[in-house]
């Protein structure tokens, strides 16, 4: 008889704790389409640019992709990213790159400085010092990098570090 009991208690708990992670993964996928839905347009944001004035969603070029690039400049990562970024620049001429990060302007302008990014036409360097960033696009590393069509419709959603080739084929298939 016990062993019985002892059977039907493991039955349900191993059912209970399915149906709890059940509904967690359903919760998280539900979440994640959310998410995407948000931001499949450029959604409307504001940061500050290396002088200190509003970068908005209309200050993008229009006609043409526009790659967001959140970067911290303490991470090795978004230094090999910028500097094969700068290195293949002349390819990206068509695009768009916004660098958005968290820190201090005088880390930012450094970061740009040292990668030779910070007069370029078609690259800008903010500063999003609210950290609406996280709360708009909610990456989950750093890099993180988000490539738009001309159409600022969402192309791809990159987590970790990105090369300009991969910038290029993710543009090409669109």
């Amino acid at each position: 008889m016990h062993k019985r009991k002892l059977k039907n208690i493991i039955l349900i708990l191993v059912l209970g704790i399915s149906v709890l992670l059940g509904h967690q993964i359903v919760d998280k996928v539900q979440e994640k389409q959310k998410l995407v839905q948000s931001i499949e347009t450029i959604p409307n944001f504001s940061f500050k640019t290396l002088d200190d004035s509003l970068f908005t969603k209309e200050h993008l070029h229009e006609g043409i992709p526009t790659v967001f690039l959140y970067f911290n400049s303490d991470c090795e990562f978004c230094q090999h990213e910028a500097k094969n970024i700068s290195e293949n620049i002349h390819l990206l001429k068509g695009a768009h790159l916004v660098f958005v990060s968290t820190e201090s302007m005088e880390k930012i302008i450094e970061f740009s400085e040292h990668n030779r990014l910070g007069n370029i036409p078609n690259v800008n360097f903010l500063r999003d010092k609210d950290d609406s960033f996280s709360k708009l696009f909610q990456p989950s590393s750093i890099p993180f990098s988000l490539i738009y069509d001309k159409d600022q419709k969402l192309l791809k959603i990159q987590k970790g570090q990105l090369s300009v080739h991969g910038i290029l084929n993710t543009i090409k298939q669109k």
